[in-house]
Formats: structure tokens, C-alpha cells, sequence
């Protein structure tokens, strides 16, 4: 038991001298004449400010700095010596929000000459944003230089006494740069503690009067040992029942594993116009990631505090884990949770928690550096279950309320001869916003509200003002007119309302490859002949149809480019490829991806509307097929393998000119694989679609990553609206839902289908009062969507829809239309 009591001192004893030693910010235990990230600035030609390591007179770590320093004459309102430290263009800047004082040990070797003339300053310089100017706050001590002395730690406390300028620099905290002195910088007058971007340690000397005649002066000075302490507990913001906190973000590849799927769904909160994370749960091992950057530090919160969420669950929702990532350690608690589908509030202090995964993450915990954010099931998922969770934090943060400002001056622009095919879109960014993000929306009619509306693009940083809509057109060049609008959401997610809109721009949208409904006569023997006949897909820089991923290196067409082939018929999902590359490696690293093999990325659902930001099951289901020389793969299903070399699977070697592959998957078997919808192709389908081919070359690992997709940058893997898009067959949209010529419609309505019960086909007809966005969806017994027939803006009147139920089992289903504040649901049946 003594030795027991010994341990946990020992614990408590470490914290504490932990918290009390503070974290260093910079130690002086190496010559910074050496280091670039330091200057020593001096006025005059008298000046000097010599800097030497003194690795005998010291007070923390190995050694300190001996500073000789003459200050000239030059200015009566003072002359300086600083030490300056700035860091580095595209280095992270130093976070320091975690902390309230500051400290420094000095020891005063020769005093000045006129100790009444000396005082000692210390700069801090934020900056919001490479582009903006620099501001200082500075803290002033008058007497800390003044005699010749034994060590001294100055302590100091790290608050801000004003930030309009009027205030002169004293010891009781810092102010902004007097504006009063002349030559200071500002950019939005708050301390931004997280976004530190330097600091000078400085000597002044003024009161020079020239009748006086007063000398220049000068001392020796030794410093050591500056650091940040008395820690204070910083929230951490995971998801604030709008959005992400400022610093989360759901990783590239997609945030979710073991075949779940996760999305922020809007309106899905505890209280009207709230929002939640969804994450449908795979099977077994199951979870969803989240990442911080900067990590997050709860150092000081670790001991007093405790992370708190709001959780929906289903019924037969199991065990789950809260984990928390940080300096290669894994910690996390394990809880049972409420499965009533009713919301529940959860505290689990972190103090409590205990080491996880020791053998993938062997690291001691850091958890001053808090990265990664987890949620899974404890080998506990059924997949298909839903998990909501929103209000998820630790501490008590203080959230932004009010939305932004609509931005301002929305214009489009055809691109040019340089630039055909495609319109540009440009605004202002809303002042006063630091952090926030914009979307920008097309339409064919005046965009009043975005749920009317298709996007362009999610999530334009601050700054970038610009961007680009390629145009695409199914087969043929076709003329389009578009109006744009742009809203803004800021660091809390507050979104603003919808901008006014640009004027509508006609301009030539690119005819493209579509998905062939003429199936090839399929045998899988690298003999393409069969193909020839259906539209290829183009990946050549050459040509403009290629895109290089940014930092890999691709040569020339004969380096790496491709053809690729995409068929559907009612059985079947069919796909090709000829790959051109001049240096064939198929199997040289274990990794399918870093050999030469071809991704395919396909969307199966008629997508309009917003894209997906990530993979989803259902009725959308989006896929990864990777094509390696020995398997056929799904790789955002765990690289489960769909097909080995045979009749439906074909790779290999094109003598000369790199490798040819042929693929053939039912609908039935590529459902199974993720518990999906069986898919029924339709003509006017819009399709979302990307391809990547991996070029391995000389050093028999990939160099080289070629994209349909000029926004892919090898992100498509986990973010889907990065892929590009098509169309199955040449229309535009889909032929089952037809407008009928007639009367007026005075009213919403939804009838009944005819026939009813039906098999395997009946029509649905609804009628619209109103212009607007419409939903039609088909759900079965349970409640599982398993078709979606309308996704659109349509206008006032009566439309008959056509719906195919091949694929389906006999039984109950349900039809429910949405537009504006209309719903209305009818049942069916199907009987087979």
C-alpha cells in the first residue's frame, strides 16, 4: 500500500511540477546567432547586440544566452536592442491560447549607465492570414535591467489592456502598438493567441536629450528560459449542433471505416434548425474519425474535465467507444448507449479514460496534442443502424450565434477562347470574417433558396474569390444558361442567406462521354475488339482531358495515359480499360495502389442536388473499384475483393505499350457487397464518375497519378464531390417523368399508382401548385429508401412517372412526394 501512495504522489507531484514548469517557448540552451528564425535588431552605427552561448551560467536545461548590447543614441523616444523571432512562411503559427502568463529568467551582468533611461519590453506580433499586416502587443518593465544581480524569473501576466491604441505599455499587461508611436502594423485589433506569429525580447534606452549631451549606453544581460504557464482548460469544439468546430474536419479519405458512412445531416438536431452527425454503422468493427489541426490541447482540461455529446440511437445499437488520439496514443472509455431513437445527454471525464489499441498506437498519450476524435462500435455493429450525435465538446465554449453577411458583388463570366466550356464566378469576401467558408450554386431559374439549386463547389477558403464551373453536356456541345448565387458560412457554421444572384450567363457546355447502354459482347481475354463500338473515355494531357495530381510526375502520353470504357444494361455494370505506360510494374509493392492499376469511381443513383461529400449505402450508393493485376477490389469497402482473374476479370500486359483490363459485375452481386440497392440503369440518369490511374515506373513504386477528374487530386478516394460527372445514354434527364399538358393545377396533390397492385411497373402521377424542389422517394416495409424517382426543380403542373420495380421482392412499399411545405405518403403493392 506505502508503495502504492508512493506512486500516485509521484503522479500528482509530476502534473503539478508539469503544470507549474509551463511549456518552454523558447529554452536557450543553443547559440541563436545560428538560427535564421531570429534576427538582432539594432539602430545606428554605435549599436551592437552581440549574442553568445553560456553553457556554465544557466538556470534550466543546458545553457542560456549572453546578450552584449550598446545602444546608440539615435532617438529621443528611444532607441532599441530587440531580439526578434518570426516564424517561418508556411509554418504552422505558435498557439499560445492555452496559457495566461509568461515568464523569463534574467540575470544582469553590467548594469546600464543611466538605469533610469532602460526598461525591458517584451512584443508579441499576431497575424489573421498570410496576407495581412502584422500587429504587435507589447509589455514594458522599468526596473528588471536596472543592477547588476543573481538570477531573476520575471513573470508576467498575458492580458490585453487595450486595443484601440491609446494605451502606453506598463507591467500590468499587454497593449496594442500606441498608435501614437508611429510605423506600427494592424490587422483586426484582437489578440489572436492562437495565431502568434513572433515575438521580440528588447532593451530600450531613452530620455537622450542632446543639450545634455547623454551618452549612448549599454549592458550584458543573460536570458533563459522563456515559457508560457499557469495553463487555463481550452474547449475543444468536435460538432457545435451546426457544423464542425472551427479546427475539425472530416480526414480525406473519408472519415468513416468498417464500411460505415458518416455526413452531417441538416435539421436532424434536438431543436428545430439544429444539425447532427448521421453515421450509419457497418458491421463488427465499425467507426467514424475525426481530425483537429491544430490539435487540440487539454493538458490542464485532462484532470478537471469531461467530454459531453448528445446521442439518437436505434434499437440494437451495442457498445460503443469515445476515443481520443494524440502523440501516437490511443485513449478512450466505453459506454452502453440509450437505444429509445430518443436524444440522451452523455458526460465522460476524461480523466477516466484508459489506454486503447496499445499494440497499433504503443506511444505514451499526449494529451496536449489531441488529434484525431473517434467514435466506433465495440465490435458491436449491425450494419445499416443509425447514430446521431450533435453538441459535442468539452469545458463550457462560448459559440458565435450570428450569421454572416450575404456576400456582396456575385458576377459570372464566360471564360474565353482560353477557357472555353467553362464560366467563371466571382464575389467578395464578407468583411469582418476570419475562418469562414463559401458555397457557390447554379440554376437555370433566379436562385432564391439553395435546396433549389445544384453546386458548383463546397467549401472555398477566405481569400479565393474565383471559381471555376466546367461545363458538361451529355454526347453532344449543348448551350446552357445559368444564374449563380454564393452564401457564407462562417468559423461556427452560422450560414448567411442566399446572395443576390449573378445575371444569368449563356455559354457552351462540353459534350461528354456518357455510360453506353449498348452492353459489349463480354469476354475477358484482353482483346478489346468488342468495345470499339461503344464511346471511350480520354485521359491524355495532351489532349486537355488528363489531369497530373499536383507534386507527381508524369512525363508525356507514353509515360501514362488511357482509354476507358463504361456499359450498363439491365444485368450488368461493364468497364475497360487500355492503359498506355512505357514502364509496366504490376506487382513490385504490396500495396494495390502503388503498383500500376487503374481506379474506377461511380455513383449509382441519379444525382442532382448537392454532391456527396463522402461514401454512402442505400439508395446512393457510391463505389471505389481498383483493378490490380491479380483481383478486382472495392477499396472503400475494405479492399474487399469482388473478382480474381477468370471469366468476369481480366488484367494484363499489352506488349509495348503498357496493360489492358475488362471487368463485368451484376448489379445483384455489386449490392451484396455493401448491403446496397440493386441498381436499374435509365437513360438520363446524371452519374457521378471519376477514374485514376496509377503509374509506377522505374523506382517500382508509384510516381505518377493521372485523373478524368481535374479536381481529383488524389482526394477522390474519400471525398465524392471531387469526382467529375456524366450521363447514362443522351438525355439530360430521365424519360419516366413526363410533363402532362392540361388545366391549371389549383392545388398540391399526390395519386394513387396505377396499376395497383402491380408487376413489375406502374405510374405514379403528382400535381404542383407551385414552381419548386421535389422529392419522390419509394421506401419499403421498414423504412429503407430503396428508389428515388424525382430529384429536382420542377414547375407548376402535372407530372405522370413511370416506376420500374425489377430487383425488388414482392410486398408493401410506400411513395412520398416533398415540395415546400407539402408532404404526402401513399402505399403500394408490388406482387411478383
Amino acid at each position: 500500500m506505502k508503495q502504492l501512495v508512493q506512486l500516485v504522489l509521484l503522479f500528482v507531484i509530476g502534473i503539478s511540477l508539469s503544470v507549474t514548469k509551463g511549456q518552454i517557448i523558447e529554452s536557450f540552451d543553443s547559440d541563436l546567432t545560428n538560427d535564421t528564425t531570429y534576427q538582432r535588431l539594432t539602430e545606428g552605427s554605435e549599436s551592437r547586440f552581440n549574442l553568445t552561448l553560456n553553457n556554465t551560467d544557466f538556470m534550466e536545461g543546458t545553457g542560456a544566452n549572453t546578450a552584449d548590447i550598446v545602444i546608440g543614441a539615435v532617438h529621443g523616444w528611444g532607441s532599441y536592442a530587440q531580439l526578434v523571432k518570426r516564424v517561418p512562411d508556411g509554418e504552422p503559427l505558435l498557439n499560445w491560447s492555452s496559457t495566461d502568463s509568461l515568464a523569463i529568467w534574467i540575470k544582469v551582468l553590467q548594469a546600464p549607465t543611466i538605469p533610469a533611461n532602460m526598461v525591458f519590453r517584451i512584443h508579441i506580433a499576431d497575424r489573421t492570414s498570410e496576407t495581412d499586416p502584422i500587429e504587435e502587443y507589447i509589455y514594458e518593465q522599468t526596473t528588471v535591467l536596472d543592477a547588476v544581480g543573481e538570477w531573476f524569473e520575471l513573470k508576467l501576466p498575458l492580458t490585453i489592456r487595450g486595443t484601440d491604441g491609446s494605451l502606453t505599455p506598463n507591467d500590468e499587461g499587454f497593449c496594442i502598438f500606441p498608435s501614437g508611436w508611429g510605423g506600427g502594423t494592424y490587422n483586426n485589433r484582437q489578440f489572436d493567441a492562437d495565431k502568434i506569429i513572433g515575438y521580440n525580447i528588447s532593451a530600450i534606452t531613452s530620455g537622450w536629450d542632446p543639450n545634455a549631451n547623454l551618452p549612448a549606453d549599454s549592458l550584458i544581460v543573460i536570458y533563459d528560459g522563456f515559457r508560457r504557464f499557469s495553463p487555463k482548460s481550452v474547449p475543444a469544439i468536435i460538432f457545435n449542433g451546426i457544423s464542425f468546430g472551427p479546427t475539425v474536419y472530416i480526414p480525406g479519405w473519408g472519415g468513416a471505416w468498417g464500411n460505415s458512412t458518416i455526413e452531417v445531416a441538416t435539421g436532424a438536431g434536438p431543436v428545430p434548425n439544429t444539425n447532427a452527425i448521421k453515421w450509419v454503422q457497418g458491421a463488427g468493427w465499425t467507426g467514424i474519425v475525426l481530425e483537429s489541426a491544430p490539435p487540440f490541447d487539454l493538458a490542464v482540461a485532462w484532470q478537471q474535465d469531461s467530454v459531453q455529446f448528445k446521442l439518437k440511437c436505434e434499437e440494437g445499437v451495442g457498445a460503443l467507444r469515445m476515443q481520443f488520439e494524440g502523440g501516437g496514443g490511443k485513449i478512450g472509455t466505453v459506454f452502453q448507449p440509450f437505444t429509445d431513437n430518443q436524444w440522451h445527454d452523455y458526460k465522460l471525464p476524461l480523466r477516466e479514460m484508459v489506454k486503447q489499441d496499445t499494440s497499433t498506437a504503443p506511444n505514451p498519450f499526449d494529451s496536449s496534442a489531441v488529434n484525431v476524435i473517434g467514435l466506433m462500435a465495440e465490435n458491436s455493429g449491425i450494419a445499416g443502424k443509425v447514430i446521431y450525435i450533435t453538441d459535442w465538446w468539452t469545458g463550457n465554449p462560448e459559440f458565435d450565434v450570428i450569421p454572416p453577411s450575404a456576400p456582396l458583388n456575385v458576377s459570372a463570366f464566360v471564360g474565353g477562347a482560353l477557357n472555353p466550356y467553362q464560366n467563371l464566378i466571382t464575389w467578395d469576401d464578407v468583411p469582418g470574417e476570419t475562418g469562414e467558408k463559401y458555397d457557390v450554386y447554379y440554376s437555370e431559374n433566379p436562385i432564391t433558396d439553395v435546396a433549389n439549386a445544384e453546386v458548383v463547389k463546397f467549401n472555398i477558403t477566405e481569400n479565393n474569390q474565383t471559381i471555376t464551373h466546367v461545363l458538361l453536356s451529355p454526347v453532344t456541345d449543348q448551350s446552357t444558361t445559368y444564374y449563380y448565387a454564393v452564401v457564407c458560412k462562417d468559423a461556427s457554421g452560422n450560414q448567411s442567406v442566399v446572395s443576390n444572384n449573378s445575371p444569368a450567363v449563356s455559354n457552351m457546355a462540353k459534350g461528354v462521354t456518357t455510360l453506353s447502354l449498348n452492353a459489349p459482347t463480354f469476354v475477358a481475354d484482353g482483346d478489346l475488339a468488342e468495345w470499339q463500338s461503344i464511346p471511350e473515355f480520354r485521359m491524355f494531357m495532351s489532349e486537355g482531358n488528363g489531369y497530373k495530381v499536383t507534386n507527381t510526375t508524369i512525363d508525356n502520353d507514353a509515360d501514362c495515359s488511357a482509354k476507358a470504357w463504361v456499359a450498363v444494361d439491365e444485368t450488368y455494370l461493364y468497364v475497360a480499360f487500355e492503359v498506355f505506360d512505357d514502364i509496366f510494374v504490376p506487382d513490385a509493392q504490396p500495396d494495390s495502389w502503388l503498383n500500376d492499376a487503374t481506379d474506377f469511381y461511380i455513383g449509382l443513383y441519379d444525382w442532382r442536388g448537392a454532391p456527396h461529400t463522402s461514401f454512402k449505402r442505400g439508395a446512393e450508393p457510391d463505389y471505389h473499384f481498383r483493378f490490380a493485376y491479380n483481383r478486382a477490389l472495392m477499396d472503400n469497402l475494405g479492399s474487399a475483393t469482388l473478382d480474381t482473374l477468370g471469366e468476369n476479370y481480366y488484367y494484363g500486359e499489352a506488349f509495348g505499350s503498357g496493360y489492358r483490363v475488362e471487368y463485368r459485375v451484376s448489379w445483384v452481386d455489386l449490392a451484396a457487397v455493401g448491403n446496397d440497392n440493386v441498381f436499374v440503369p435509365v437513360e438520363g440518369y446524371r452519374i457521378p464518375m471519376d477514374f485514376s490511374i496509377n503509374d509506377a515506373d522505374a523506382t517500382n513504386s508509384r510516381e505518377g497519378i493521372l485523373t478524368y477528374s481535374i479536381n481529383n487530386e488524389d482526394q477522390s478516394w474519400g471525398d465524392v464531390s471531387r469526382w467529375s460527372h456524366t450521363w447514362i445514354g443522351a438525355l439530360w434527364n430521365p424519360v419516366g417523368v413526363e410533363y402532362e399538358e392540361g388545366q391549371p393545377v389549383s392545388d398540391f396533390a399526390l395519386t394513387q399508382n396505377y396499376p395497383n397492385p402491380f408487376n413489375p411497373s406502374t405510374q405514379i402521377k403528382f400535381a404542383l401548385k407551385e414552381s419548386g424542389y421535389v422529392t419522390l422517394k419509394v421506401y419499403d416495409a421498414l423504412g429503407k429508401e430503396v428508389a428515388t424517382l424525382v430529384k429536382g426543380d420542377y414547375t407548376s403542373g402535372s407530372y405522370n412517372v413511370s416506376f420500374d420495380a425489377t430487383g425488388l421482392s414482392s410486398g408493401i412499399y410506400f411513395y412520398r412526394l416533398e415540395t415546400g411545405s407539402f408532404v404526402q405518403t401513399n402505399k403500394m403493392m408490388l406482387l411478383k
